[in-house]
């Protein structure tokens, strides 16, 4: 069974909720204490890879799948992603040696199939009767509309994205039978290919491409290790193609992408790229386009589109560039570079500046592409549809099984991920989530656990910090070193927080070995003339805080002492009734000997 494009490694999960929290669409369900990916809800977007502090969401990777096509087909060809220029800056012709390097046949861009798809939106966008359109170029978004908008689904335009248009020329170009590999700053791209078979047959993010090349042995930035790790490349004819020699010398050819180079659309990149390409007739782009990016914008969009009626939609722009990542794909997740997005945004468009600069001094033998771009996007084959929202009296019954009976336990804190408790309390509904991932409820549970057993304990117990200021303590501590003779309430306890431990007793030289010295556990006596006091020291929280437990043992040595001299007297007078008994004995015996010998003499006596 094929691993989704996004996946959940449970035994590094930590349930920190940090994905709960990012996810725009709470496709996180937690079993266990375990986040897993919920892949009937999620739309792939990546933000639970970027933020996972443990690394337990991750990407799956598709390079082994990559070799094994490079070794069936004969010729494999990558489909890069306009994008990739601001991840490889500087390095862009390198970047095509290496790929020749691991063995791809040749490199095209993503970029082409982009522009085919721009002058189909721009025959769409001549009829100006229009409903408004959105884009299908970002397939986050479509899978958005699909799971969570299907009301407003006929509003994407049935148009293959520009990887899937790219791919269709590619065929076209080439034959049916090469193998393409799409190569980008994008996850979803991934479930673009696990649906389209073919177009592409598998996609890589920028991500995988660098790991890969590291095993290799390659680093774009030293060009000496760009060559020799393919036996084979020196003698392929294409090498021309790459503009170099068999002597391992630059020509004076440039570096060229097959079949051409892109133009404009390599601005596709970025927000409002796609717009820059259409041309949509003699109207002025700016009353009837519009461009949105970042998946919570994008959401809120989708949101308000489906609450408008059938009157409303009229009124609104034609058309609607949709991307999921904030700034465009430029800021994809599947990106390594930490470059600001501002940055992207003037290397992109610079990019895109000089390549038209260099079409207009170019001589492009365009082949026609006659395939067809169009296609369909229902939700009608999603297996699971995301059920709908419980109603009010059902959250409220889940909230007071949370533990949430009135608004003063609501307190919304965000602390599950979730953004209001009933927003928790509804997917608690949808087994999305479990109760132990309220924090202000565990803590709740925790701190009555922690004063329940202070409060019940038969000894006195004391919690002190580095100052010995005291933290804590139960009413048995205050007996045993105060005046107060009764049991405290919790207010009363509440006074005692911040004083210093010396008002009670003195046990700084003791604590202060605990914190600083090699044993963790220390134990003392107190003796006074009224009592005797068993006293065990403790560190906490790696000796950030203290703790001492006190076990008046008074009356225990008082009642032991009793029972020694009790004994000692026992002890005493056994000895003396074992004397007297002696004693006795001894006369006793010695009369009987006398008479036996008298007996015996008259025995001896003659005539007797």
């Amino acid at each position: 069974m094929k691993l989704e494009p996004i996946y959940t490694e449970k035994t590094e999960c930590r349930d920190c909720y940090k994905c709960v929290r990012v996810c725009p669409v709470k496709a996180i369900q937690v079993q266990n204490g375990s986040a897993v990916v919920a892949h009937d809800r999620c739309i792939f977007c990546g933000k639970c890879v970027d933020v996972c502090p443990a690394h337990a969401k991750k990407i799956r990777n598709d390079v082994s799948r990559v070799k094994q096509l490079i070794k069936e087909k004969d010729h494999v060809f990558v489909s890069l992603a306009p994008s990739f220029v601001t991840e490889f800056t500087g390095v862009e012709d390198n970047l095509l040696i290496a790929l020749k390097n691991l063995g791809f046949s040749g490199v095209s861009e993503t970029a082409l199939g982009a522009e085919i798809v721009s002058m189909e939106v721009d025959n769409l966008l001549k009829d100006k009767d229009t409903q408004y359109l959105i884009s299908s170029a970002c397939p986050t978004v479509v899978e958005a509309v699909r799971k969570y908008y299907p009301e407003i689904l006929p509003s994407v335009t049935e148009l293959r994205s520009p990887l899937g248009a790219h791919s269709l020329m590619l065929r076209e170009l080439y034959g049916e039978n090469i193998g393409i590999v799409f190569i980008g700053p994008c996850i979803s791209k991934k479930l673009e290919a696990d649906r389209n078979v073919g177009l592409p047959d598998v996609a890589l993010t920028f991500r995988e491409l660098i790991s890969w090349m590291s095993e290799q042995g390659i680093d774009l930035k030293r060009p000496e290790t760009l060559l020799g790790t393919n036996a084979d490349f020196m003698n392929d004819p294409l090498n021309s193609w790459y503009g170099l020699s068999s002597h391992n010398e630059k020509s004076s050819e440039p570096l060229e992408f097959l079949p051409f180079l892109a133009a404009k659309s390599t601005n596709y990149a970025q927000e409002n790229g796609m717009i820059a390409t259409l041309v949509a007739g003699d109207v002025e782009l700016q009353d009837i386009t519009t461009s949105i990016s970042g998946t919570k914008e994008v959401l809120d969009s989708l949101i308000g589109l489906k609450t408008l009626s059938g009157e409303e939609s009229k009124s609104l722009p034609l058309f609607f560039e949709m991307l999921s990542c904030d700034g465009g794909c430029i800021n994809g997740p599947g990106c390594v570079g930490k470059t600001a997005s501002v940055i992207k945004k003037v290397v992109n468009s610079r990019f895109t500046r000089k390549r038209l600069s260099m079409i207009e001094h170019m001589n492009r033998s365009q082949k026609v592409f006659s395939s067809s771009i169009q296609c369909t996007y229902d939700s009608s084959s999603l297996e699971n549809k995301i059920p709908q929202k419980p109603a009010g009296y059902e959250i409220e019954q889940a909230l007071r099984k949370l533990g949430k009976a009135d608004d003063s336990e609501r307190l919304d804190c965000g602390g599950c991920g979730y953004n209001s408790c009933k927003e928790f309390a509804s997917a608690y509904l949808a087994h999305m989530a479990e109760p132990e991932m309220c924090v202000a409820k565990m803590r709740k549970q925790a701190q009555s656990k922690v004063d329940m057993l202070l409060r019940t304990l038969p000894m006195g117990v004391v919690i002190v910090n580095r100052d010995n200021r005291i933290i804590d303590c139960n009413a048995q501590f205050l007996n045993m070193f105060s005046e107060i003779t009764y049991e405290a309430e919790d207010y009363e306890l509440g006074k005692i927080s911040g004083r210093d431990l010396k008002t009670f007793i003195d046990l700084d030289s003791d604590f202060a070995q605990v914190f600083t010295g090699s044993h963790s556990v220390r134990h003392q006596k107190y003796e006074s003339s009224e009592r005797i006091i068993e006293i065990t020291l403790f560190s906490i929280d790696d000796r950030r805080m203290a703790g001492a437990l006190f076990q008046d043992t008074t009356k225990i040595t008082k009642n032991r002492d009793a029972v020694m001299r009790r004994a000692e007297d026992v002890i005493q007078k056994n000895l003396q009734s074992v004397q007297q008994i002696a004693s006795l004995l001894g006369e006793n015996a010695a009369e009987t000997e006398i008479m036996l010998s008298s007996m015996i003499d008259v025995f001896e006596s003659p005539g007797s």
